[in-house]
């Protein structure tokens, strides 16, 4: 444990931030988005952020919620009305622009522009750069199963859709 890098392996073992599932179905980096952001799959990094100009800074791990998805949505307005498939499920901050936060994201590597859609478990789910709900929304039916066609009650004899018998 004097080596350096056994250290670092061991802390991203035993703390999971080293876990990726960037080959998970439940993983989509849409075009456009810097290879050197955090992309689908990746665990969220760890930030203080002030998401309120009138605000201090917050830790953002403290503002997710094991039980919801989080959408931190950076320099660009959020959704209005939300994203419908997730519904109660799911928190939208947005990430004003601010000399802390335009550190933040330097060093994380994000882009100024760009959204990330957090699993309840904070790795990324869907990540980009200019918010498209109805990318969001497409995300949530076929990768998640929430919502549209994958809900909807069955009739005996109608078949299922194969995206919708698809679960992951």
């Amino acid at each position: 444990m004097t080596l350096e890098r056994v250290k670092k392996l061991a802390f991203l073992t035993i703390s999971q931030t080293g876990i990726s599932y960037p080959d998970s179905p439940l993983s989509e980096t849409l075009p456009g988005l810097r290879s050197s952001a955090p992309r689908a799959g990746d665990r969220f990094p760890w930030w203080r952020l002030r998401l309120s100009a009138d605000e201090a800074a917050e830790d953002l791990y403290g503002k997710l919620d094991d039980t919801r998805f989080t959408l931190l949505v950076i320099g660009q307005p959020a959704p209005p009305g939300g994203v419908p498939g997730l519904g109660d499920l799911l928190r939208t901050y947005l990430v004003p622009s601010d000399p802390a936060n335009k550190l933040q994201l330097a060093r994380a590597r994000i882009p100024p522009i760009a959204y990330y859609l957090l699993r309840p478990d904070g790795h990324v789910g869907l990540s980009g750069v200019q918010l498209d709900t109805e990318a969001v929304n497409r995300y949530v039916e076929e990768r998640l199963h929430i919502g549209g066609r994958a809900n909807e009650p069955r009739r005996p004899g109608i078949p299922t859709p194969p995206s919708a018998s698809r679960r992951g």
